[in-house]
């Protein structure tokens, strides 16, 4: 994957000079990850899709994802740790979201207490891409809670069926969070100390 990444970038430099170093670096990082979520999205859809739970899957991915976007989380130290953390991480959202119902207080409780976490400890460093500016990282914040909140508000409006698979997306895009805050040397990335 870093081959053909590192290729790419090459070729790209070769046909346009005008890309700084710092900018080609970016790139390459850029392309790394959208390779990395790529080959980690499709394979989870066609297994789902092979156990009939695809829509379930959809659900969570657009619950999951956003939030996770913008205010960071745990990130395993390897691809294939990455894909399979993931991919048991699906499977158990699934899982309970399918055979577990919740109620509405409870999602309410739920619910609120995800964005006052995503308020007190977003966003969270990925080791490989620190948030160095203060401004920054008051934008992501605040992004982060106003997609957790709209994400919120948005689980009620979804068939019933797919209700608690929402709401659990949302708690576990902001356990994740949570996650990588404590790998992160206890604390010490998080911004809760802003």
């Amino acid at each position: 994957m870093n081959t053909l990444v590192s290729y790419l970038v090459k070729k790209i430099s070769e046909t346009n000079s005008q890309f700084t170093e710092l900018e080609l670096k970016k790139m390459n990082y850029g392309f790394v990850c959208l390779f990395d979520e790529i080959t980690k999205i499709i394979p989870y859809y066609i297994i789902f899709y092979l156990f009939s739970l695809q829509q379930y899957y959809i659900v969570i991915f657009l619950f999951f994802c956003p939030i996770r976007l913008f205010s960071g989380g745990f990130h395993a130290k390897t691809y294939w740790g990455c894909f399979f953390i993931s991919f048991v991480t699906f499977c158990v959202m699934i899982i309970i979201g399918k055979y577990i119902t919740i109620n509405i207080l409870t999602s309410i409780v739920v619910l609120i207490s995800s964005i006052l976490l995503v308020y007190i400890f977003s966003p969270v460093d990925n080791i490989n891409k620190r948030i160095k500016s203060k401004e920054r990282r008051n934008k992501l914040k605040y992004l982060s809670v106003v997609i957790t909140s709209l994400l919120g508000g948005m689980s009620y409006m979804i068939p019933n069926k797919f209700f608690t698979t929402a709401v659990l997306a949302i708690f576990m895009a902001v356990m994740m969070m949570m996650m990588g805050c404590i790998s992160n040397n206890k604390d010490k990335n998080c911004s809760s100390d802003n």
